[in-house]
């Protein structure tokens, strides 16, 4: 078996679980890391959400499935936590797993093509920004506001679900439409199939940004257009638990205890 293990860099304890890893492994299997990851059958790697997402955006046209190993705060998308790192490689290895397939997004504007894994937003830094929003054609909605997100499903548990969206089921492909502190009355975060086009317009408001999986940047002008569609690679994340989506929101979020409101 061919395993890539990446990390990021300058992350001195990521990189001793780098060398922990690697030498677990190198008696029985190869071991490679960003230059010859092509062709690797899985892809491990050592941060948090953060580093999952920008790595699974990264190498998204290869198909490799990724394997998270927590090292950061929340993990909700890694598979297993920092000290139970040898029990996922172990499953991995006896093929003791389970892959969950998402869907990315593309987002085209100023004629450049951008991919994102969480979400796409629209936002201005310090302003009120007017958006009109069409979906696959026809008018949907028109936001005043902060901006707007469009997210995967992956991403509704991400930045869209602090700005009041809708948590969806890891297992359900769709593109989520959450505006973000729109003024006047409250609009609902909406779930749309992700066959629908999302074209956003913007037209009013000054530093505008396109931000993808809160990570890169891109400047947009006072009148630019942005479209969003699902993309065409999907990404592919490694469980231990069949049932990690469900598991790892009670464990992250604390569902079952929180009070009932007797």
């Amino acid at each position: 078996m061919k395993l890539a293990i990446l990390y990021k860099e300058k992350n001195r304890k990521a990189e001793e679980l780098y060398w922990k890893i690697k030498d677990y492994l190198s008696r029985s299997h190869k071991v490679v890391g960003k230059k010859e990851i092509k062709g690797s059958d899985f892809i491990i790697t050592l941060g948090g959400d953060g580093t999952l997402i920008h790595l699974a955006c990264e190498y998204a046209e290869l198909g490799i499935p990724l394997v998270g190993i927590n090292m950061g705060n929340l993990g909700f998308l890694t598979a297993a936590e920092f000290d139970d790192w040898r029990d996922a490689v172990d499953k991995l290895i006896d093929g003791k797993v389970f892959i969950s397939e998402r869907i990315t997004l593309e987002a085209n504007a100023e004629a450049k093509e951008y991919r994102a894994v969480n979400e796409a937003v629209i936002k201005s830094s310090f302003r009120v920004i007017n958006l009109e929003i069409k979906v696959s054609g026809e008018d949907f909605l028109n936001v005043t506001g902060d901006g707007v997100i469009i997210s995967t499903q992956t991403g509704s548990t991400a930045y869209s679900l602090s700005a009041g969206g809708s948590i969806v089921d890891s297992d359900l492909n769709c593109l989520i439409v959450t505006p973000i502190n729109p003024i006047g009355l409250p609009i609902p975060s909406v779930v749309l199939s992700p066959v629908e086009k999302i074209e956003v317009n913007v037209v009013g408001g000054d530093d505008v940004s396109l931000v993808l999986d809160g990570q890169r940047h891109a400047k947009l002008s006072s009148d630019s257009r942005v479209v969003i569609r699902k993309g065409k690679d999907n990404v592919r994340f490694v469980y231990l638990d069949k049932k990690h989506f469900l598991k790892s929101l009670n464990e992250k979020f604390g569902l079952t205890n929180r009070a009932s409101g007797k």
